[in-house]
C-alpha cells in the first residue's frame, strides 16, 4: 500500500510565511515566529512533503 504525502509549500519572507497546504486548498499567511511556526506544524500529523523557497 502506498500512502500519499501530503505538500505544503512556503515562500519565506523574513516577516511572514505564505503557505499553501493542498490539504485546505487556500493560501494563508503568518508571521514568521517562533509561536505562528508551531501552532501551523502542530496542524500537519501525518506525513507532509514541506518545500521551502526564499523570497526575493
Amino acid at each position: 500500500m502506498i500512502i500519499p504525502l501530503r505538500c505544503v509549500g512556503i515562500d519565506v519572507s523574513k516577516q511572514y510565511l505564505d503557505i499553501f497546504d493542498e490539504g485546505l486548498g487556500v493560501p494563508e499567511r503568518i508571521a514568521n515566529a517562533t509561536q505562528a511556526i508551531t501552532q501551523i506544524a502542530a496542524r500537519w500529523r501525518c506525513d507532509v512533503l514541506v518545500v521551502f523557497e526564499a523570497t526575493g
